[in-house]
């Protein structure tokens, strides 16, 4: 994206659009703007009203039509998404012990050590785009989960840092396992971990 095309945007529309512009601005289905925006991969105000449901602002949406030039994999719905009621994201099997409001001692132990694992090439401390890598979901969406809290971390030089541990806190957490929407990284992480779980138990 040009920066002629990026000041033409911002002259053509508000700070902030609706879901229905968001479509058209980036040329892609009604669905798959959705699932940007129920994944979090493209960072919203969701009022959960039926009209004028997404408030969203323009520079995430310009972010998210840079980095999907760079890294259009990212995006792509799970196998099968479109084929699903909208809103919904299915995998190919229950992965009910990985989302259950509550894991045994064992299982926890057990996520945790994959997670450890997996970010074991990792810095101590991350950036916000590290973890982006990481989860799947876009750079704003983490730094929205830094500043409500969800995601433990420090503001420090204009960004955020965040200690591993933290991270591994958050992964565990309640919130991110029971996600009702999830980026196709964080699906693959289920994945796995599922198969972790079935051949230690």
């Amino acid at each position: 994206m040009t920066k002629e095309e990026i000041r033409k945007l911002r002259r053509q529309y508000p700070e902030y659009i609706t879901k229905d512009q968001m479509y058209r601005i980036c040329h892609i289905s009604k669905r798959t703007c959705l699932f940007l925006l129920e994944s979090g991969l493209v960072p919203c105000h969701d009022s959960h009203k039926k009209t004028r449901r997404f408030k969203i602002l323009l520079d995430d949406v310009i972010q998210y039509i840079q980095c999907r030039e760079a890294h259009p994999d990212r995006y792509l719905p799970p196998a099968g998404y479109y084929k699903c009621n909208p809103g919904i994201r299915h995998t190919e099997k229950p992965l009910l012990r990985i989302r259950a409001r509550s894991l045994s001692e064992e299982e926890y132990t057990i996520i945790r050590k994959y997670y450890e694992n997996r970010l074991e090439e990792q810095p101590d401390v991350m950036t916000a785009w590290m973890i982006s890598e990481f989860t799947g979901y876009g750079n704003s969406a983490v730094i929205n989960w830094c500043k409500k809290g969800y995601l433990k971390s420090f503001f420090i030089g204009q960004k955020y840092q965040i200690p591993k541990e933290y991270l591994l806190d958050y992964l565990l957490s309640e919130k991110y396992r029971c996600k009702a929407t999830r980026s196709p990284e964080q699906c693959r992480h289920d994945e796995e971990i599922e198969e972790w779980l079935n051949e230690k138990s």
